[in-house]
């Protein structure tokens, strides 16, 4: 496939690719994880939970470390790859307080060069670095790529595998096709938010081949293949965790929540937050929709409008990312508890889409620096994150003179694991919904705080841990009593001598 142009998904073999575009390639490439990871050293850095996932699997990698595991000792929400790729970024960050942060920013840094990857192939190279900075600067990526989040990972592959389907469009070995499953199956043994991206990545491979019986057979054949693998890593890495357990938690756990919002709420909650967080992304595609419409005006005024292959070419790649856009709003509106960071996933078409036919660059620049200020001051507090301060910053400074092997139980959990202290591996998540379904009890919550090395019970708000009204009196009974940090928090601390 021409470098600077676009090819569709019925055309022939492309043409080797040049060693000047590979090199081009392997550059910008390197510039742009650079560029990610500057971006993200602030947050990587902040001194405090920055959203509440970021508290859980910080938690949770911490419970790995003393050797509980995923779905059998701690709760995990998330699918069976997750907390395992959690616990080798707190070993290659050397179990360090931050550690478990490593792997955010990878999926932030893959999920870049994932989307420069997928534009390269179908646009020019200016567009398709246009495409990732796009990306990599987006609020909501930044998000899920630098607080602890399975959105971020999950993201990161599904579009990885898009990018596999298009390199095997361009070339078509079964070598690619096993490559695109296995990111595929990593995707959506995290989550399953993934599965329109995967959806689009089996499209492209099955519409690869020349319409021949010989090369429709070799499309299905191989995109059976890494549909098969893909359900492969999800059973291999699900059996030792038991599948029963693995499905029941990341999954059922999931489509038994309440509702959070009506269906049209949810819609109007994606809306907002991608104006909100995304405002770079928004007025991009806004501007690339009024180019087309002006130069479709104009072609038609000039009698223009009989439609060469690029034409076709391009409507095949425009239909492809804008269902998988119409997927993706659809899996959002449906989910019943449709959180701000499931928003992310729409991000990498809208950011093609924006990228593929842009407006001239003087216009970009003039729009970037109009709303770029905008940009940042909505995304301040993850660029740029503080401590914490008031009763959470005394709170945090009363657990750091507990000894370092004492435990606590939170309904905010990223309290605990910025003192540097472990939580019981099942309470390290301890959402509103595991209170809601029943799976944390006020009788299993003074279960677990009634072993030995367990000090502290920490209740932040009265719609959580606050709701388990007759907590204080239970806790009373295993030598805890009320320390208030200002009017919110209370910890409920131990009297032995294990904790003194």
């Amino acid at each position: 496939m021409p470098a600077a142009g676009v090819t569709g998904l019925e055309t022939a073999d492309a043409p080797p690719v040049s060693s000047s575009r590979v090199a081009h390639w392997r550059t910008d490439a390197l510039v742009l994880a650079i560029a990610t990871i500057v971006i993200r050293i602030p947050a990587f850095f902040a001194e405090k939970s920055l959203v509440f996932d970021d508290g859980v699997f910080a938690s949770s990698a911490r419970a790995m470390r003393n050797g509980e595991l995923p779905f059998r000792d701690i709760f995990s929400s998330q699918g069976p790859v997750f907390l395992p790729l959690v616990w080798i970024a707190d070993l290659v960050g050397f179990r360090t307080m931050d550690a478990p942060r490593l792997l955010s920013v990878a999926a932030g840094v893959l999920l870049t060069v994932a989307v420069y990857s997928c534009a390269r192939h179908v646009t020019t190279r200016g567009n398709a670095l246009l495409a990732a900075g796009l990306v990599t600067t987006s609020g909501s990526v930044l998000w899920v790529t630098v607080p602890v989040n399975a959105d971020g990972p999950a993201l990161a592959l599904s579009v990885l595998a898009v990018a596999f389907a298009l390199r095997y469009r361009e070339e078509p070995r079964l070598r690619t096709a096993v490559w695109m499953g296995l990111a595929a199956g990593g995707a959506v043994s995290i989550k399953a938010l993934s599965v329109p991206a995967l959806v689009i990545a089996g499209l492209v491979v099955l519409l690869s081949s020349r319409h021949t019986k010989a090369g429709l057979r070799t499309g299905v054949r191989d995109a059976a293949v890494a549909g098969g693998i893909a359900v492969g890593v999800y059973v291999v890495t699900a059996l030792p965790f038991g599948i029963a357990d693995v499905w029941d938690q990341s999954y059922s756990y999931h489509q038994n929540s309440r509702r959070v919002a009506t269906h049209e709420g949810a819609f109007r909650k994606v809306l907002d937050t991608l104006w909100d967080r995304d405002k770079l992304v928004v007025v991009a595609l806004a501007l690339a929709l009024i180019t087309w419409l002006v130069r479709f005006i104009v072609r038609r005024r000039e009698g223009r409008l009989a439609k060469g292959s690029g034409d076709r070419a391009m409507t095949v790649v425009v239909a492809f990312l804008v269902l998988w856009v119409v997927m993706v709003v659809g899996l959002l509106v449906w989910e019943p508890a449709m959180w701000r960071a499931h928003v992310v996933h729409l991000v990498p078409p809208l950011a093609l889409l924006a990228a593929l036919k842009p407006p001239p660059w003087k216009v970009l620049l003039v729009a970037g620096v109009l709303t770029v200020p905008f940009a940042i001051a909505s995304n301040t507090s993850i660029l740029w994150p503080g401590g914490y301060t008031g009763q959470q910053a005394a709170l945090e400074r009363h657990l750091e003179t507990f000894p370092s092997d004492a435990q606590f139980i939170s309904d905010e959990p990223g309290l605990v694991w910025r003192s540097g202290h472990d939580t019981p591996g099942n309470f390290a998540d301890t959402s509103y919904q595991r209170l809601d379904d029943g799976s944390i009890t006020q009788r299993s919550l003074v279960k677990a705080a009634s072993a030995e090395d367990v000090c502290g019970v920490i209740v932040t708000s009265p719609v959580h841990f606050g709701r388990l009204g007759g907590l204080p009196d239970a806790l009373a009974l295993h030598d805890y009593h009320p320390v208030e940090f200002g009017d919110t928090i209370t910890l409920y601390e131990r009297d032995t001598p294990f904790c003194t």
